[in-house]
């Protein structure tokens, strides 16, 4: 089944340094081939279970690798077992009015 997640990396230094962290954990998405979705305060996910656990699990694991650094990392999930969760279903009906 499908699943929703969003994560939200914020590392706790000065900006010129928290962009590059940011961008090296969307890349990391990027290389996982999970649909992703970049917003401007979170990226959303959407695949498998295990495969986006992992992936938040690689994340996590990057940010604890940059030692000079403290990050909060936030996650959310949305999932049922017996049926798919498509953020689609959730913002179709919005993405016609949007401005």
């Amino acid at each position: 089944m499908l699943i929703n997640a969003t994560i939200q990396v914020v590392p706790l230094c000065a900006i010129e340094n928290a962009f590059p962290i940011v961008d090296k954990a969307i890349e990391i998405i990027k290389q996982s081939g999970i649909h992703y979705s970049v917003g401007a305060f979170e990226t959303m996910l959407e695949g498998e279970y295990e495969p986006v656990q992992q992936l938040l699990r690689q994340l996590e694991d990057f940010c604890y690798t940059q030692k000079e650094f403290q990050f909060l990392i936030y996650s959310k999930l949305h999932l049922c077992g017996s049926v798919d969760i498509l953020a689609e279903n959730k913002t179709a009906k919005f993405q016609e009015t949007a401005h």
